[in-house]
């Protein structure tokens, strides 16, 4: 990936296809200068300049510490070799550039790297960065080749990332390596925000649906920031991708809008797409769909704006990514899918497809669409009746691949449970099982799904077990490469193309926020709120979480039989605070409504203000 520096000649020719005018999406993207944070001689005898955390970014270099003829060797990249150096060979699109600077007469006061633009990020597909930004590459580190020592004092670089509030959020517990996953996880939602709306990684800048779904979910998590993701949401209503799941995930992205901020613009301006991406139009045997068994005729194409994407003439069903056998990995690559049979009629995408058909009804309800609600009400229950027919393996209760093979996956089964889709009971039990036989069989991508379905159903010690995890596919793993944005696989040798800013990969984020301490708005806007911490085993747990009624702050200990929870609650929040009965005996200090038991939990209603929960 080494880049020698090009011609003056050609990168002006270059000029007029590298950037976007679109001030839609770069008016909250802000520059910063940045120092080293250290400098280290190298062996080499070349200095090594640490800017402590990767951005997308450009260094500058003043060139009035070089005389006329010196020559300058600069390298940029986000990991080091065991040397200490920059790594030369870094594998996938772990991001490693060189440039040779010689000073002329005639030199400017300031030379920039990068400056030539990545072929990829020139693509129809790819978002261009702004002229207010310019070429930016993901960096941490610069090393410099060079005998004179006063360069030092001339190395910066500037970074570009959309407006954030460091201080917005905190996340603090017993746990040091959760901690560093929280950290990591935080620092990848705004180092990605570069563009002004959610890309999948500087691989391809391409804005993906998946993508979208889980930065949105963690930039709620760290800060209270809504326009990347309505950006986002704009952009990808008129520029699908192209798998089926995909489509299918934009009904939850513009849910999420709607919970989070009460605003229900977005659900009035594209209700009536929406209905035509829950694709109904390829319904077939059974009530369910499929985009094999069903042609999708140019006229369904069209009506949902997919233009080929990547050569791909329709919607393709993908469950996770990278498949079995890809290009990239070769044809003995097993894929990242659990060995995922794909059939005419599948379970995932019929699993998404139940969860749109019931935030359709939501939809519909919200806009006081009464004929439309009580249909997608009905369509969602023939989907779920019809699901257990073709899906659920009757002997062993877990979920098939699809309709013509008797494996179950991983995947079949998460998102089967995720959404709603397993009977509470014998069934249940039986999948949970089987999930938490499997360890992290799916991608970074699917862990959103996974983590939701094991809080969803009070797995929280396994939750944290995964969360925590020191396999080499775990986010502890991430770290030890020494990744300083989340990757976009476990491991290079998962997807041999991956990159190393990938917030896809940042799951952790809402995860912590919105399960494992348990905040979730169960009105729009933040005004009443759940509160259902699943800490598991930590000892101690704090966070500081915004919304758009101020912040919350929460704190949870537990030790000696003793189990505490304190909050902070702002002035327009109301809180039903769900405790677990196996705690110990419930007492209560703030004001609330009324406190009201299941057989498994204490329910404080209407909690306000700041209180203290404590059960021993």
């Amino acid at each position: 990936m080494t880049r020698i520096l090009l011609s003056v000649v050609f990168v002006l020719m270059m000029m007029p296809s590298l950037f976007s005018q679109n001030t839609i999406y770069s008016e909250g993207v802000v520059k910063k200068e940045d120092r080293p944070g250290n400098i280290i001689p190298l062996k080499n005898g070349n200095t090594l300049f640490d800017f402590l955390l990767p951005y997308f970014a450009k260094v500058k270099i003043n060139t009035s510490a070089i005389k006329k003829g010196d020559t300058i060797v600069v390298h940029l990249g986000e990991k080091l070799d065991k040397s200490g150096q920059i790594d030369r060979n870094p594998g996938g699109n772990i991001r490693y550039f060189m440039y040779t600077y010689v000073k002329a007469n005639d030199a400017p006061i300031s030379i920039y790297y990068p400056n030539v633009a990545d072929k990829k990020h020139l693509r129809d597909n790819a978002i261009k960065v702004p002229e207010s930004t310019g070429l930016v590459t993901p960096f941490r580190y610069v090393e410099i080749e060079t005998k004179n020592s006063s360069l030092s004092k001339s190395i910066s670089r500037e970074i570009f990332h959309y407006r954030f509030n460091d201080n917005a959020s905190s996340f603090s517990s017993s746990d040091s390596l959760l901690n560093a996953i929280w950290n990591i996880s935080k620092h990848t939602i705004k180092a990605t925000s570069f563009m002004g709306l959610y890309i999948d990684g500087d691989r391809e800048r391409i804005p993906y649906e998946a993508d979208a779904l889980i930065n949105q979910l963690s930039h709620y998590a760290v800060d209270s920031v809504y326009e990347v993701a309505r950006n986002t949401i704009d952009h990808l209503m008129m520029h699908p991708t192209w798998p089926t799941e995909w489509h299918l995930q934009m009904h939850q992205v513009i849910w999420n809008d709607y919970i989070f901020t009460g605003n229900k613009k977005l659900i009035e301006k594209y209700y009536d797409l929406l209905k035509l991406k829950s694709l109904n139009s390829l319904i077939g045997k059974n009530e369910l769909i499929s985009t094999t068994a069903i042609p999708q005729t140019e006229g369904f194409l069209n009506s949902i704006n997919y233009v080929h994407f990547d050569k791909k003439e329709t919607l393709t069903d993908i469950t996770d990514w990278p498949q079995r056998g890809n290009k990239v990995a070769g044809p003995d690559y097993v894929g990242e899918s659990d060995g995922f049979v794909f059939c005419d009629y599948n379970s995932v995408v019929n699993s998404f497809h139940y969860k749109s058909i019931l935030l359709m009804q939501k939809f519909a309800e919200i806009l006081n669409k009464k004929e439309d609600a009580a249909y997608y009400k009905k369509r969602a229950a023939t989907i779920k009746k019809s699901f257990k027919e073709i899906f659920v393996d009757a002997q062993t209760g877990l979920v098939k691949d699809g309709d013509t093979t008797q494996h179950s996956s991983f995947h079949a089964n998460f998102f089967a449970l995720d959404f709603g889709l397993i009977e509470d009971g014998q069934q249940k039990t039986q999948v949970l099982k089987f999930i938490e036989s499997k360890g992290m069989a799916c991608s970074v991508y699917g862990t959103q799904f996974l983590l939701d379905a094991l809080y969803n159903e009070g797995a929280e010690d396994y939750a944290l077990k995964l969360l925590t995890s020191k396999s080499e596919r775990s986010w502890f793993h991430m770290l030890e490469l020494g990744a300083g944005m989340t990757m976009e696989a476990w491991d290079i040798k998962f997807k041999p193309n991956l990159d190393w800013n990938h917030a896809w990969g940042a799951a952790p984020a809402n995860a912590i926020a919105f399960n494992l301490m348990g905040i979730k708005p169960i009105e729009p806007a933040f005004k009443r709120v759940l509160i259902k911490p699943q800490i598991g085993s930590l000892k101690k747990a704090a966070i500081t979480l915004p919304t758009p009624q101020g912040k919350i702050k929460e704190i949870i200990e537990q030790s000696n039989g003793k189990y505490i929870i304190q909050l902070s609650l702002p002035p327009n929040i109301l809180a039903d605070i769900m405790l677990p009965k196996n705690k110990g005996k419930l007492s209560f200090t703030g004001k609330h409504e009324k406190i009201t038991e299941t057989e498994q939990h204490y329910i404080i209603r209407n909690a306000r203000g700041n209180c203290v929960a404590r059960c021993e």
